[in-house]
């Protein structure tokens, strides 16, 4: 069953085509990965997906509703939730009040204390509750981003590149945790560069070039295609 279906959407910056007619459909409790090279409208969906930007045509369903005109606070309310390239906490805060945040939206102080702290644990940040947010190094605050998203009780997750900039051995923990909320149910959209996370968690795998779907299946099928080698490597690349 499709939880989200994006049909023929086209966005234009400028008069540059950053999506093209682009059709997608999102599988609820799966995970669908999104490569591309740089410039080929991955970000940019994300950010129709989520309402920062208006789509100039097509639609985009959700649940079985049109939300291409809504707007993102409406659209995080029913859900829809996502990860930041850079991350984004609450400076001059603790870790655990950044994550109590999206939670006060629904339960009170001492509910959201409660739940936040077992995000926290979740999200390996039980040690750094009470740390300034922003003195977290670089995959603390991937953690804490995702942990963020997390406590909005997201239906659909949008995660924009969250092994950006990290080594291997920081990446495995975040790999092992998406993972995880595929398994509870949760449906991701995965954006990301890094080929070995996105082959280790996709269930479903879609390749943008120039704001266009290039190619759409099984990771494993979907890497052996020719163009979509030529699009990553260069044409004619073996």
């Amino acid at each position: 069953m499709n939880l989200m279906i994006i049909e023929n959407v086209s966005k234009k910056f400028g008069g540059i085509a950053a999506l093209k007619n682009l059709d997608l459909a999102v599988e609820k409790g799966r995970i669908l990965g999104v490569i591309g090279p740089n410039g080929a409208g991955k970000t940019t969906l994300i950010n129709v997906i989520t309402g920062y930007e208006k789509v100039d045509a097509g639609k985009i369903n959700y649940d079985g509703k049109d939300i291409s005109k809504l707007p993102p606070h409406v659209r995080a309310r029913h859900g829809i939730v996502r990860t930041f390239q850079i991350p984004r906490c609450f400076a001059g805060l603790t870790v655990l009040e950044n994550i109590m945040i999206p939670v006060l939206l629904r339960h009170s102080r001492g509910e959201a204390e409660r739940r936040a702290r077992s995000i926290a644990e979740r999200m390996l940040l039980g040690d750094d509750l009470h740390k300034q947010a922003e003195t977290l190094p670089v995959g603390g605050l991937k953690l804490l981003e995702l942990a963020r998203a997390y406590a909005a009780s997201p239906r659909i997750l949008l995660l924009d590149e969250p092994m950006g900039g990290l080594s291997q051995d920081r990446m495995e923990p975040i790999i092992r945790l998406i993972r995880e909320m595929r398994e509870d149910g949760l449906t991701i959209i995965l954006v990301e560069h890094v080929m070995k996370a996105v082959v280790a968690l996709a269930d479903i795998l879609a390749v943008l070039n120039f704001g266009e779907r290039l190619a759409h299946g099984r990771p494993c099928d979907v890497m052996k295609l020719k163009a979509v080698r030529d699009a990553y490597l260069g044409e004619g690349h073996a």
